[in-house]
């Protein structure tokens, strides 16, 4: 029997992750793998369809296909999506004519199909749409303006879409519904609920009597990584707070406070703060900074650790697009990503545990809810690894640190005072490396710029600027500069991604 998931075939497609959040959001568990991995592999996984989903792009004899040829003869359904769905009709047999049209909408009807059951005939917005000259055993089951926007063989569950669903709600997601529940059979039984009761299963399974030690940053992952293990096992779980100077205002009180003192775990905190800032004195350049941050916290982390006696397995806050980011199309990886930076070879863990390494931001946020997290710290916004560092450009040391830390305590508190902490992304304080004259008590002073930075963003990839109120920014700048001894000049950041990063360094 097929197991009750849908698998997504990553063709380079920046749309992957946000279709995955939309298959899990119907309550049918999936997974996303490369285009590139072996058909064992999806044979193993025995998914009840699969999803292959590309960029626009060019599609010719020559474009490779990875193992979507296998795929089409094991008999499930398979939607295929953008660039997909052109390489799906290549290997079909079709001929590929050409785009003939670009980031338009175009009115659209749609024939009788089980994937487009309840969707009613209306305007669609293409990135890109291919003319072709359909196979044998196809027919188009979307069409308009001499356009075939997706196109079918309903015989054997093959179904191309030149739209991406997701970008058309509310039908995109009854196209999701039709295709995962109504054609593939899923049934809808994800939840969060029964992911964290078999979670915990797991985790104590897995520990037995041993010992677990997590690295807590305060952040979300970290924190709802705490709040399963603690569930699970207990006092064998230590958490390791490691304060590292470069934290934003009152968070390892925090930390400490939430952890220790309200859910009685086993935690250790350490002021690591002098020796951070030692190793930081004179460093300006952004990789470097990084660098002697990371191996600095490993240090650390080992030091701490060997303190503790045997301690059997590392926890660590690992996330699925985590798991998606570290490997490319081609097979290589893309990214490394690490709670701690990598693994401490000096304290010989038996394995490594990622208790929500299944899980895509909003469900680690709503296990935490569901395990009685704060709401505070479930939303709390993105903060970088490094901390502080990469928010004070130049040279780091205590004193700019100590004047960053103000700035943006003011910053998020007249946020949250206008309400409006729900609705952006990530909003923060940067501390730049220049000073500028002014007047502070009808004296001359030469003091530090600070910016705002106001963000909103669904995955980090991209992201818009949110435009704050003219007399926010007026009340934010008047508190920053009277209240804040070094800063007497603020700017607003309206730069977008890209061209800009989300953080200046």
């Amino acid at each position: 029997m097929s197991n009750n998931m849908i698998l997504i075939l990553d063709f380079s497609g920046s749309q992957s992750q946000s279709i995955a959040r939309k298959v899990r959001g119907e309550r049918v568990y999936c997974e996303v793998v490369p285009y590139t991995v072996s058909i064992d592999v999806v044979r193993e996984k025995n998914p009840r369809g699969i999803m292959m989903i590309g960029n626009p792009r060019d599609i010719s004899d020559d474009t490779p296909g990875g193992c979507a040829q296998a795929v089409y003869q094991l008999g499930v359904p398979v939607l295929a999506i953008g660039s997909a769905a052109l390489l799906l009709a290549r290997d079909m047999g079709a001929r590929l004519l050409g785009p003939v049209m670009e980031k338009r909408t175009a009115q659209i009807s749609f024939a009788p199909s089980p994937l487009f059951k309840g969707l009613g005939d209306t305007d669609r917005y293409f990135d890109r749409v291919d003319a072709l000259e359909l196979p044998e055993g196809f027919s188009a089951i979307a069409s308009g303006s001499g356009l075939t926007a997706a196109f079918a063989c309903e015989e054997r569950g093959l179904y191309g879409l030149q739209f991406f669903p997701e970008q058309n709600d509310p039908d995109g997601l009854a196209v999701i519904h039709n295709f995962a529940i109504d054609i593939c059979g899923c049934e809808p039984t994800w939840s969060m609920e029964a992911f964290i009761e078999r979670e915990l299963k797991h985790i104590r399974e897995t520990v037995g009597n041993g010992r677990a030690l997590l690295a807590i940053s305060g952040g979300v992952d970290s924190s709802v990584c705490a709040a399963l293990m603690h569930r699970a096992i207990g006092r064998q779980l230590i958490c390791l707070h490691v304060d590292t100077g470069l934290m934003r205002k009152g968070e390892t009180a925090m930390v400490e406070k939430m952890f220790k003192q309200h859910m009685d775990m086993n935690l250790i905190c350490v002021d690591a703060s002098e020796r951070f800032l030692q190793k930081l004195k004179g460093v300006t350049d952004p990789e470097k900074k990084r660098k002697i941050i990371g191996e600095e916290f490993i240090r650390v982390f080992e030091e701490e650790a060997l303190k503790l006696g045997k301690i059997d397995f590392l926890v660590q806050g690992t996330i699925y697009p985590d798991v998606i980011e570290s490997f490319g199309v081609d097979g290589t990886s893309v990214k490394a990503h690490h709670n701690v930076g990598g693994l401490p070879e000096k304290i010989g863990f038996e394995a490594i545990i990622e208790p929500v390494r299944e899980l895509f931001k909003d469900e680690v946020r709503a296990v935490g809810t569901a395990l009685g997290l704060p709401a505070e710290l479930i939303h709390r916004q993105p903060f970088p690894g490094p901390g502080l560092a990469v928010r004070t450009l130049g040279e780091v040391n205590r004193e700019k640190l100590d004047i960053l830390r103000e700035a943006d305590a003011i910053f998020r508190e007249e946020i949250a005072a206008a309400g409006l902490d729900k609705r952006i992304w990530q909003y923060f304080v940067v501390l730049l490396d220049v000073r500028s004259t002014g007047v502070r008590k009808g004296s001359r002073s030469y003091d530090y710029a600070v910016a705002l930075r106001a963000i909103n963003s669904i995955d980090a990839m991209s992201a818009t600027v949110y435009r704050l109120p003219y007399d926010l920014l007026e009340r934010v700048t008047a508190r920053i500069t009277t209240e804040v001894e070094g800063i007497n000049r603020v700017v607003y950041d309206i730069t977008g991604k890209p061209p800009a990063t989300i953080e200046w360094e």
